[in-house]
């Protein structure tokens, strides 16, 4: 574990950087334009790029070493980071060129987010993925809680100029704890000396995973249920703040915006610091299910008593459940693949995850004002029998959406109940060390020796090696 808390700490700063210069930046430019589509515009930038690059980033990662990737995409987002510095402390500073450093921030976390899991299966032993999984999720859950409170301190002392020298300074401490760090590779894929004729061309690697991605039922639920899950929560978000506004005097308004955003980060850090204490469960698919059917079940509470104790209630429930459905299914999907392979696989399913989010941001607005209000409204087809049980609310399509949202949810991961998730035979974390030189004490013993009694136990995180679920379908 010592070069993953090498590498954590270095993707804490740079995290938490990056969750103070965004919320800096974000704020600029609408203090800028005064527009609200300007400011969306810069949070669909931040997803699409690297939804498009994705498949493209799997595949190098899985080609090159991952620590070289990963420096390699950290200096570009760095570079980025310095030309915002540099463009405000001169005062030319412009909203088209922090769109352009979005940009190419989303094209680097493509690279970034898969190379990193992927090391992380050669990095610790099996028993500890889940444990290193819900510290990631630490990481990026005290980004989340610290960012705006960081961001508006700064901003408060040094303007926005210290907001972007601390962001650069965050990407040169990742970048330290990288050349510190020596990541073993993965031993299956081809050699780097090989020509390009030896190698499989991109179209064959990205079919091949794509076919790992889903060969397994259990992997193809899973996949759904985390974009269904990552869908709702994106719409969740988007309509939290005006059913708040909606149900809440004006002079009370700042304080219940406050209460709920409080409890879903509270949710969100609790869960992801007991998750890194005592690790994920050891048959992780059923916490999977039940976490997500309990988020469902709370969104759908939101729906329906749509007033602010009720809403931060939901909110941390609901965000209680998501590191660990996100430890949980990182620990499956490191089961399962091979590490040779786990660039792409890892990769391509950002890009569905991602995808979800995306969909969620886009669609919540128009559904809740164009499609479900009109039938719940006063006036509506459904107003005196469906609306009267959303409440007095006078946002009820939004209520209606986030219910019909939650019910999907839970749906979704009781119908794969049933799924089981074959794990490949464990192989221990790699250890590399110098040539000359004793192996650490924690690695395992040389080829041909047996395996620790806890590996043993590890080779099927999910339950036993045979699928109880109906092949896939071509």
């Amino acid at each position: 574990m010592t070069t993953f808390v090498l590498v954590w700490a270095g993707r804490l700063a740079t995290a938490l950087g990056s969750s103070i210069s965004g919320f800096a930046l974000g704020l600029w430019i609408y203090q800028q334009t005064g527009s609200v589509t300007q400011f969306a515009t810069g949070l669909l930038l931040a997803f699409a790029p690297g939804m498009l690059a994705a498949p493209a980033a799997g595949v190098l990662v899985d080609r090159y070493r991952r620590r070289t990737v990963l420096l390699c995409a950290d200096a570009v987002a760095m570079l980025g980071a310095v030309a915002l510095a540099v463009s405000q402390t001169t005062g030319h500073l412009a909203v088209w060129q922090v769109y352009a450093v979005i940009i190419v921030e989303s094209g680097c976390a493509a690279f970034q987010w898969p190379a990193l899991a992927a090391a992380v299966t050669g990095m610790v032993r099996p028993e500890q993925r889940g444990r290193a999984s819900a510290m990631t999720q630490t990481a990026l859950a005290g980004a989340q809680l610290l960012g705006p409170m960081l961001a508006a301190v700064l901003l408060g002392v040094g303007g926005l100029r210290a907001v972007l020298v601390v962001d650069v300074a965050s990407f040169g401490l990742g970048l330290l704890t990288l050349l510190f760090a020596r990541f073993p590779e993965p031993t299956g894929r081809p050699k780097q000396t090989e020509s390009h004729r030896e190698r499989p061309g991109w179209r064959a690697e990205l079919t091949e995973g794509r076919r790992v991605l889903t060969h397994q039922p259990g992997l193809k639920h899973l996949l759904r249920l985390v974009t269904v899950l990552n869908a709702a929560e994106a719409t969740a978000t988007a309509l939290l703040l005006p059913l708040v506004l909606a149900g809440t005097p004006e002079a009370e308004q700042n304080a219940a915006v406050a209460m709920v955003s409080t409890a879903g980060g509270l949710g969100l850090a609790i869960s992801s610091v007991a998750l890194s204490v005592w690790g994920t469960p050891r048959r992780p698919l059923p916490w999977v299910t039940g976490a997500t059917v309990l988020s469902g079940i709370a969104v759908l509470q939101a729906g329906f008593f749509p007033r602010p104790v009720p809403l931060a209630a939901a909110a941390f429930v609901f965000f209680v459940g998501l590191p660990v459905v996100s430890s949980c299914a990182q620990v499956l999907w490191q089961s399962a693949v091979a590490a040779e392979a786990q660039g792409r696989v890892f990769a391509l399913r950002r890009m569905f995850t991602q995808g979800g989010i995306l969909l969620g941001y886009l669609v919540a607005g128009p559904l809740a004002s164009h499609v479900f209000g009109p039938l719940v409204d006063p006036g509506g087809p459904l107003a005196d029998s469906l609306g009267r049980l959303l409440g007095t609310t006078s946002d009820r399509g939004s209520a209606l959406l986030l219910c019909c949202t939650g019910l999907i949810l839970a749906v979704t991961a009781l119908a794969g109940r049933h799924h089981t998730i074959t794990a490949l035979p464990a192989q221990p974390a790699e250890c590399p060390s110098p040539a000359g030189s004793s192996p650490p004490a924690e690695c395992p013993s040389p080829a041909g020796g047996p395996l620790p009694a806890d590996q043993e136990s590890a080779v099927n995180t999910a339950g036993p090696p045979v699928a109880t679920s109906p092949p896939a379908r071509p």
